[in-house]
């Protein structure tokens, strides 16, 4: 008799204990595809891709600038002096050291920019994602890219997506 009580003790330990698991929910969520393709994190793309393109353009243009000077300076060398021809192409290298440094720091700028845009964006999620799982009881929210398999039932990705949508956030200044 004292066996079969501790066995449906034993019973009812084991099935409250899956039913408290079952209660807790964990979703996942796809970060990158949220901030890609969400209105705000596109037009912080296409903000900073056109100013990546404005510096390939700059690079260009002074690459071609100082490539005419040279040939010009290698065509002029029978004429010039010895010193004025060092003097002339030593202007020519500071003239692509300066750049150099002023190329330097826009790439830093741009660069800053990207991430203050993301730090901003993922500020922004947090808020979203907390307000969210209080909404519908979620215990965690796991970044997609960390899990190996997972159901598609779990992935809230499209309903984050609408929701940072109808915030709109405003990510580059």
């Amino acid at each position: 008799m004292r066996f079969l009580i501790h066995i449906i003790a034993l019973l009812f330990i084991i099935n409250f204990n899956n039913q408290s698991f079952a209660e807790e929910k964990i979703v996942f969520l796809n970060v990158n595809y949220v901030f890609n393709n969400s209105i705000s994190g596109k037009e912080a793309n296409k903000s900073i891709g056109n100013k990546i393109k404005k510096l390939e353009n700059d690079i260009n243009q002074f690459s071609k600038t100082i490539n005419t000077e040279k040939e010009k300076l290698i065509k002029q060398k029978n004429i010039l002096s010895e010193d004025d021809f060092k003097k002339k192409l030593t202007n020519i290298d500071n003239k692509v050291k300066e750049f150099n440094d002023k190329i330097k720091i826009r790439k830093e700028e741009i660069s800053t920019l990207q991430n203050q845009a993301r730090s901003t964006f993922i500020i922004e999620l947090k808020n979203i994602l907390s307000e969210f799982s209080s909404k519908n009881s979620i215990q965690m929210i796991i970044k997609q890219e960390d899990i190996l398999i997972g159901s598609k039932k779990l992935d809230i990705t499209k309903d984050i997506l609408k929701i940072v949508d109808s915030n709109k956030i405003q990510l580059i200044k």
